[in-house]
């Protein structure tokens, strides 16, 4: 039996090394007191550290399935093979994951290793009302139609729907596979990041959601179900975020929504800042890919595949890579500026890119370039500003109504060395004589891509 008391009397050092438990106790790790582990584990205990220091000198296991982590913990470096595992979706691993981010604190940098041979089955816990939409206030618009403030569901009176956060300084090295279990809610967030920085995961990992096997299920049975909300990652106000080598997938919304905050209660700066996607993989969203309104911003080598499209039930805007940041006639400073998108590849996506708002109008220079993509759908652009798409094979672009008077509103578009798949030169005539939209040395109506 482990006790408070022998943690208090142990110094500055406890080793463990044989079978313990706690009974469930909650124990706390004195500050700047070590616990090691040497040949013993420990399980049926809530262990709270306070700047406390952990050293695992085993290769086994040596938490087991009944350890709850939690305080401030000051290591370098933290493992899943620590922990105790079921393999099978019986086995929730919540708590699991929880017990590793925990391990990290918004102070101080950690490196989370997720190496072991797994697959983590996860859930929302919130199990109760489908229908959330429905709870939110609402205006009358000009077509005398309700228009929810589905702005509401980021207030913490729905922080029920937020599955696990990653602190400041933190690096997670994902090479296994993160699984949600199915629900019926339409809203939830894998990863709720509000306002943290120095954040990394790379690896060769999978972080699904629940698109592929989500309960459609009465009273939202067929075409009629609604919900959009179901983010991998939501990420407000964030900055210097590393995407590397992993393959996100199957949200019931965005895979990644990164952008500036425009909730009507904020504090600070609302911008967010510094965002690097490498050769990751964005597979089966059912609403975006990724959702971009930030600054400096790099989108490199990555591979968009099925997002929007009929086969995951997509939802507007329905594309790969939207640029849409929200709230931008409220707060000009959360437009997007200095976004590259480059060398990325594009299948099966209902659009492959869309934007609205990319920038204001009075915005005054190219805030988003766009530049040796072959894209395989249609490209929308609606009152869009200040894009630039270079070297770039475009089948078809459209507005909002999938008219083929396509650029009647956007502005300040530059097209350099592009080939367009299908296009209508007397209204791309229209076009350049109603507004400052430039095209050099472009080719039109190809039949075949480059």
């Amino acid at each position: 039996m482990l006790t408070q008391k022998m943690l208090d009397k142990a110094g500055l050092t406890f080793v463990i090394k044989g079978d313990y438990t706690a009974n469930d106790a909650i124990l706390y790790i004195g500050d700047q007191q070590e616990l090691v582990f040497d040949g013993g584990r420990i399980d049926h205990v809530i262990l709270v550290g306070r700047h406390s220091k952990l050293e695992v000198k085993d290769k086994k296991p040596v938490f087991g399935k009944k350890v709850i982590i939690r305080g401030v913990w000051d290591i370098v470096e933290a493992h899943d093979g620590w922990f105790e595992y079921e393999a099978g979706k019986e086995y929730i691993a919540n708590q699991l994951i929880k017990n590793m981010l925990a391990f990290s604190n918004d102070a101080t940098f950690c490196h989370l290793y997720f190496e072991e041979n797994r697959t983590y089955y996860f859930e929302l816990p919130y199990q109760g009302n489908a229908k959330l939409g429905d709870e939110f206030t609402y205006h009358i618009n000009g077509k005398g139609k309700k228009k929810r403030h589905y702005v509401e569901v980021y207030n913490d009176e729905y922080a029920f729907l937020r599955i696990f956060t990653i602190p400041s300084n933190t690096t997670i090295t994902l090479n296994n596979t993160l699984q949600m279990l199915p629900t019926n809610v339409g809203a939830y967030f894998v990863f709720w990041e509000y306002g943290k920085e120095n954040v990394t995961i790379e690896g060769k990992g999978t972080i699904a959601g629940d698109n592929k096997n989500h309960f459609y299920t009465s009273p939202y049975a067929g075409s009629k179900y609604y919900g959009e909300w179901g983010f991998l990652f939501r990420c407000f106000k964030c900055k210097n975020f590393i995407f590397r080598g992993i393959t996100l997938r199957d949200a019931f919304g965005d895979c990644l929504i990164f952008q500036g905050s425009h909730l009507p209660n904020e504090y600070g700066s609302r911008f967010a800042d510094g965002l690097l996607m490498e050769d990751v993989k964005i597979i089966g969203a059912r609403r975006n890919g990724v959702a971009i309104g930030a600054r400096n911003v790099i989108i490199r080598n990555c591979h968009f595949e099925g997002c929007g499209s009929e086969a995951v039930k997509g939802t507007a805007p329905r594309s790969a890579i939207d640029f849409e940041p929200d709230g931008l006639e409220h707060y000009p400073e959360i437009g997007n500026q200095n976004v590259l998108v480059e060398k990325c590849t594009f299948k099966d996506n209902h659009r492959d890119v869309s934007a609205h708002l990319n920038n204001l109008i009075d915005f005054g220079h190219i805030a988003t370039i766009v530049k040796d993509c072959v894209f395989t759908s249609k490209i929308k652009l609606a009152y869009a500003y200040w894009m630039r798409f270079e070297n770039c094979y475009i089948p078809r672009l459209h507005n909002n109504d999938d008219e083929r008077s396509v650029l009647l509103h956007a502005k300040n578009m530059e097209f350099i060395n592009c080939e367009f798949g299908q296009w209508d030169t007397s209204i791309r005539s229209k076009v350049t004589t109603k507004s400052t939209n430039t095209y050099t040395n472009c080719k039109f109506n190809t039949k075949k891509q480059k």
